[in-house]
This record gives structure tokens, sequence and C-alpha cells, in this order.
């Protein structure tokens, strides 16, 4: 799928290879041949919940990767660690993606403050990244699908039948409604863009089966593959 990347951001990258560590629980790419010293190294800091944990084969060649991606995070709870994770790393790039958890843990009736709240949030993290001189990248958050089961496949289709938004679909459109929300801030902020969202969605916008675990709500390995390729052809632009 041919997709239109907007305000697409220039990264300058070294002549090195790449080895794997773990450091503090969260996922490090480092990059470069021992001993090498004549060139300062470009990264890129990935901050987020679980979706960006675990993103860990996104590999660009010649780039170091610190994934700062922590289970469980909301993007308020992430604008928190922003300077300790982001700015004190001191990368090139940021890439900021993940917002799922603050849909999760709000109350329907709570949901537009929560989201607006979600929105200032990212905002400010783009603001911090530049005022720090970080390139921000800001990316769609990914859609979910129900959990794999007959019990779940009818209720599914019961739910359709008779018009009750099921958890999912309501999930989903409010998702869909801040990825929006984020393609429009980025043009109109001059800030680069992974639109992840469509990568990995059917033609109703859920998830498809190939891309979740049986959480439904869980990347499967192959909608990392995804994205990493998706990503890694944007980064050699």
């Amino acid at each position: 799928m041919l997709l239109l990347i907007s305000c697409a951001a220039a990264i300058s990258i070294g002549n090195e290879n790449i080895d794997h560590a773990k450091i503090g629980g969260r996922n490090l790419v480092k990059t470069g041949s021992p001993g090498e010293t004549s060139a300062r190294r470009r990264s890129i800091v990935i901050i987020g919940a679980s979706y960006a944990r675990g993103w860990t084969d996104f590999l660009p060649r010649n780039i170091t990767i610190i994934n700062k991606g922590v289970n469980g995070e909301q993007s308020f709870e992430m604008l928190a660690r922003f300077r300790k994770d982001v700015v004190d790393e001191h990368p090139d790039v940021v890439i900021i993606w993940g917002f799922i958890n603050d849909i999760f843990r709000s109350t329907r009736v709570e949901i537009d403050p929560t989201l607006e709240r979600t929105r200032r949030s990212i905002a400010e993290m783009v603001d911090l990244a530049r005022a720090n001189g970080i390139k921000p990248i800001i990316a769609t958050e990914v859609t979910i699908r129900g959990r794999s089961g007959i019990k779940e496949a009818i209720a599914a289709w019961i739910g359709r039948i008779t018009g009750v938004e099921s958890y999912q679909d309501y999930v989903n459109r409010q998702v869909l409604i801040t990825n929006q929300w984020t393609r429009e801030f980025a043009r109109e902020k001059g800030i680069a863009l992974l639109d992840f969202q469509p990568l990995l969605a059917d033609g109703e916008g859920r998830r498809k089966k190939e891309y979740a675990k049986d959480d439904g709500s869980h990347l499967s390995e192959a909608a990392y593959t995804r994205l990493s390729r998706y990503a890694e052809a944007y980064i050699s632009q």
C-alpha cells in the first residue's frame, strides 16, 4: 500500500554496524563499530506504551534506536518523563507513538476531556522536542479487533445486527477521531507523520486478524514487521 507521509524530516546518518542490548528494562539497539569515535552516532528515541516497547525489530541502517516504551502508560505519563527519557538522551529524532491507554482507561462519560488532555500532551511533547533541537515524528495510533473466540464472534454479530456499538468499535471510533486530529496537527505544525493505522486496518477500520494477538489489542509479529518496513523506508528517505 502506497501511503503519503506529510512533512518528511531529513535525517543524516553515518556508516555503522548494529548490535543489541537491554538497558533498564527498555530496549536499546546500539550502532557503531567497536572503537569508532570519529563521528557522532545518529539516534532515534521511541517513546510510547506497550506497542512502542514491543517494537524491537525496527532497525534502520546506521542509526541507534533507543526504545523508551513503558507498558500501560497514557500520553500524559509519557509527557511527564519526556525530559528524562528523551531530552536527556540527546537524540536527533523522537518518534511519539501511543494514546490507546488514554481511551482504555477513560470512562465514556469522561472521554472528551480525556482526549483533550491527550492532544495537549502530544503538543507539549512536540514543543519540548523542538525546543531542545530534536526533530519530532508523531505516529497515528492503531485500531483494535475483538478477542478471538466463538463467544466474541457471536457477540460482535449480535451487536452489528441490533445497532449496538461494541466496546471494540467504541475504542476504534475514538482512535480514528484522534488520528484525524493527529494528521491535521502534523500538517498545520509542519511535523513528520508516520501514519500507522491504515497499514494494519481492514476496509472498516478494524485491525486485520493477522496483525493482532488473540486478545485483539496487542500487536502480532507480522504487525511489527509491517510497521518496521514502512518506517525504515521512510527513514531511508
